[in-house]
């Protein structure tokens, strides 16, 4: 047996830069314990109180809790601005809102809030587009179910998790509720807008085009779009009758009923719009072959989805994505890398693949050319 110093193992001193690193690692791990679900119920709460739409309209901006908790529609209590602050920090460290201090009338210092560049996508907006409904529809029960059942994903390969916990297809589920499938709709479209007003800034290539077919272009709204600011263009809007029946009259746009997977109309190019990840690559394949069909030589198919980086790095972009390509397992879709897309391309008959901008850094604009 050794000596007691012998036997003392002395553990190595850490640097300062380490010592942080590790509290830093350590606050991470703990605020992925419990932050998300947190979170997620403050800002659905937020969505649902109009806070968002309350803080964009005052003037000046800057409001305390106080002035915000005065405009709900709700029961009015001597708590309720303590509490409402509590929720307004935690929308402000989410970067959601610009939080600030100021001495009041009664020489009291309080916290004061204004919408932050992010906050500002939480307002109601129809003309500019707005996530509001978005995060809704997300935080509807039948999906929050679905989730709760995340890892039944790794052992069904056959079935989509929505149908493995709800015994239907996701769309299915959301259609069969008139409620939800109205904030998926307005969801979308506001979400349309956001996208569309970013391809237009970035891709020219609607330039020159005769006939342009939007293909499952739903109502219509992103072909209206681009023909608002490209009028010389005779847009054709294809997708399902459930669908295209609830359209509404666009001059320049031709609302045709059809499936995509049977035949597609004849243009000079078409648009598949955040179509090919809802499907698997069989499926993406019978309709890229249909495109080809219709379109004339040198026609070209232009693809918007998001495209998968190969490596993951730790960026807003890779997490949004890697997000959606989970959020894909509820029925049989994925997001793909820009190989993949060069795959389906080149297998479907085009001659040539080029990835031509990104939106957001993350949504790429492709053209698949005969």
């Amino acid at each position: 047996m050794g000596s007691i110093s012998e036997d003392i193992h002395v553990l190595p001193k850490c640097s300062p830069f380490e010592v942080v690193e590790d509290d830093d690692a350590c606050l991470s791990a703990m605020l992925l314990c419990c932050g998300p679900m947190i979170y997620t119920s403050v800002l659905k709460s937020a969505i649902e109180l109009n806070l968002f739409d309350i803080i964009s309209k005052a003037n000046p901006p800057g409001v305390s809790a106080s002035y915000v908790a005065s405009k709900l529609q709700t029961t009015q209590h001597p708590q309720l601005p303590r509490r409402l602050d509590r929720m307004l920090c935690l929308l402000a460290s989410h970067s959601l809102l610009i939080c600030s201090t100021r001495t009041n009338e009664e020489g009291v210092i309080e916290r004061v809030y204004e919408l932050s560049l992010v906050g500002k996508y939480f307002v109601n907006d129809e003309k500019n587009g707005s996530v509001a409904l978005f995060s809704t529809f997300m935080s509807h029960q039948k999906l929050v179910d679905a989730f709760n059942n995340f890892k039944e994903v790794l052992s069904d390969c056959d079935n989509g998790l929505y149908m493995k916990v709800h015994g239907m297809p996701v769309y299915q589920g959301i259609q069969s509720d008139p409620a939800w499938n109205n904030v998926f709709n307005k969801a979308m479209a506001n979400i349309c807008t956001i996208e569309m007003k970013k391809i237009l800034e970035k891709y020219k290539g609607f330039e020159g085009i005769s006939i342009l077919v939007d293909v499952g272009g739903g109502i219509g709204q992103s072909l209206n779009m681009i023909i608002s600011k490209y009028p010389s263009i005779k847009g054709i809007n294809f997708d399902l009758p459930q669908v295209i029946q609830h359209a509404p009259i666009y001059p320049g746009i031709e609302q045709i009923e059809g499936d995509m997977f049977k035949s597609v109309p004849t243009g000079d190019a078409i648009i598949l719009k955040a179509i090919l990840h809802n499907w698997s690559d069989e499926n993406c394949l019978k309709v890229l072959t249909k495109c080809y069909k219709a379109l004339p030589q040198h026609g070209k198919v232009i693809v918007v989805d998001f495209i998968m980086p190969q490596e993951i790095q730790h960026t807003k972009a890779d997490k949004m994505i890697t997000s959606f390509d989970n959020l894909m397992f509820l029925d049989s879709g994925v997001e793909r890398t820009e190989k993949e897309f060069e795959k389906l391309c080149k297998c479907s008959g085009f001659s040539s693949f080029e990835v031509v901008c990104l939106a957001f850094s993350a949504l790429g604009v492709m053209e698949f050319s005969k």
